[in-house]
């Protein structure tokens, strides 16, 4: 038998905690999919936030 618990609740993330995934996804020897695999997010997103990262860089 399997027990079904339900849907896992989506992370809520602040945009500092955003800036950082991404700042990080820039340093040399990471990839976007390394580091959102380590953050739990799904590579595309991160993509999403590094698009939105630099249009709002001065």
């Amino acid at each position: 038998m399997i027990d079904v618990l339900g849907p896992e609740k989506r992370r809520r993330r602040t945009t500092q905690e955003k800036i950082a995934i991404v700042q990080q996804s820039f340093e040399q020897g990471m990839t976007v999919s390394l580091v959102a695999r380590q953050h739990g997010v799904a590579a595309s997103q991160l993509f999403l936030w590094r698009k939105q990262y630099f249009r709002l860089a001065p």
